[in-house]
C-alpha cells in the first residue's frame, strides 16, 4: 500500500472537501451576479425599444431591463452594452419581453417568450462550481435580427445559446416610438442604414434582399473535431461559431466532448510551436461563410464524423485548412488569417 505524508494527506482532504462543498453550494444557488446585454448582426442595423426586460423567475412584474436605444450592428453574439443596475445577486430570468426595430426592413417587431429557466439555472450553477470567484457566466444576452429573429445566450468566459424564436410584426406609431418627425422617416432610416453598412454590402442587400433564414441556418450542428497534422497538438483552441456561441476546447478532446455536435466555426485560434520548443506563434483564422457552410453540408450531410484539419505553416498565409469525413476531403481556400 502506498503511504502519503500526513501533511499532503490533510491538504488533499481539505481540497477534496472544499471542492465537494463548492459543488453542493452551487447546486443550491438560485440568485447570481449577472447583467443584461444585447446583440445584433453586422450589416443589419437594429434597435431595441425601451421597455424590454428579462423577467425574474417567479416574479410577474419584476426583472432586469434590456439596454435600449442606439443602432446595433456589432455582430451576432457580440455583447454591446452592460448597465450595472439592480442588486448584485438576483434571480435568473424565465421570460423575455422585447420590442425592436429593423432598419433594413423599416419594420417593428414585438414578442414575449418563455425562456428555459432550468437550462439557464443549470449553466449558471455549473459556472459557479468551476470557479466561485470568477464564474463562467455573468451575462444574459438577447440577439435580434431581421424577420423577427430572437436569440438568447448566457455568456461570460464562453457563450451558449439557450433560446431561439421569432417575434411578430408590430403596428406601432413610428414617430411616437422613435421620437422623430414622421415626415422625416425615410431620410432618417436611409441615413442610419448608410452609417451602419458598407456601401457595396448595402447595395447587394438592396438588390438581392435579406436571407431571413440565415440565423436559423447558423444553428445547424455537425460532429466535428479540430485536428492538427503538423507539429505538436496545441493545448487548446478557441472557437467562435456563426450562431453566436464561443468556447475553448481543451486538446486532445475527451471522448465525450469529441462525440458532441457543434455549430460551424466562424473563427478559430490556436498556438503552434513553429520556431522551436519555446516560442509559440498565434494563428487566428477567419472562415468564409459560404465556402465553409458548403463544405460542412457536403461532407456532413449524413451525420458523418468530420475532422477539421489544420497544417500550420510560416508564413501563416501558407497554412493548409481541410475538412475531411474519412472518405473525401475539401481544402478551404477563402479563409483569412491575422498577420501580426
Amino acid at each position: 500500500m502506498v503511504k502519503f505524508p500526513l501533511k499532503k494527506s490533510i491538504n488533499f482532504l481539505l481540497i477534496f472537501f472544499a471542492g465537494s462543498s463548492l459543488m453542493a453550494n452551487a447546486r443550491e444557488l438560485t440568485e447570481f451576479n449577472w447583467l443584461a446585454t444585447e446583440s445584433a448582426p453586422a450589416d443589419y442595423p437594429m434597435q431595441i425599444m425601451r421597455g424590454g426586460s428579462f423577467r425574474y423567475h417567479g416574479a410577474e412584474n419584476d426583472g432586469l431591463y434590456i439596454p435600449s436605444g442606439g443602432t446595433l450592428y456589432q455582430g451576432w453574439g457580440n455583447a454591446i452594452s452592460t448597465h450595472a443596475v439592480g442588486p448584485a445577486l438576483k434571480p435568473l430570468p424565465d421570460k423575455l419581453d422585447i420590442t425592436f426595430y429593423s432598419y433594413l426592413e423599416d419594420v417593428f417587431y414585438q414578442g414575449s417568450f418563455d425562456l428555459p429557466y432550468a437550462k439557464i439555472l443549470s449553466l449558471f450553477r455549473e459556472g459557479v462550481a468551476v470557479d466561485a470567484n470568477s464564474p463562467v457566466y455573468n451575462r444574459v444576452m438577447v440577439g435580434i435580427a431581421p424577420g423577427g429573429t430572437v436569440a438568447v445566450w448566457v455568456s461570460g468566459k464562453k457563450t451558449v445559446e439557450v433560446f431561439f424564436g421569432k417575434a411578430h410584426k408590430a403596428d406601432l406609431s413610428w414617430g411616437k416610438v422613435m421620437n422623430y418627425p414622421e415626415n422625416e422617416r425615410a431620410e432618417f432610416v436611409k441615413r442610419r442604414q448608410e452609417e451602419a453598412v458598407e456601401p457595396e454590402v448595402l447595395a447587394a442587400i438592396r438588390k438581392n434582399g435579406i436571407h431571413f433564414n440565415q440565423w436559423a441556418n447558423f444553428r445547424t450542428q455537425y460532429q466535428w473535431v479540430p485536428t492538427f497534422i503538423a507539429g505538436k497538438t496545441p493545448k487548446h483552441t478557441n472557437v467562435v461559431y456563426f450562431n453566436g456561441e464561443n468556447d475553448r476546447l481543451l486538446l486532445p478532446l475527451e471522448e465525450s466532448v469529441a462525440a458532441d455536435t457543434r455549430p460551424v466555426p466562424m473563427r478559430l485560434s490556436f498556438n503552434s510551436l513553429m520556431k522551436g520548443e519555446t516560442e509559440a506563434d498565434v494563428f487566428i483564422i477567419h472562415f468564409d461563410e459560404a465556402e465553409t457552410f458548403a463544405a460542412f453540408a457536403k461532407l456532413g450531410s449524413k451525420q458523418e464524423s468530420l475532422h477539421f484539419e489544420f497544417e500550420p505553416k510560416l508564413p501563416k498565409s501558407a497554412t493548409k485548412v481541410r475538412l475531411c469525413n474519412g472518405k473525401e476531403s475539401i481544402q478551404l481556400t477563402k479563409w483569412t488569417i491575422e498577420e501580426w
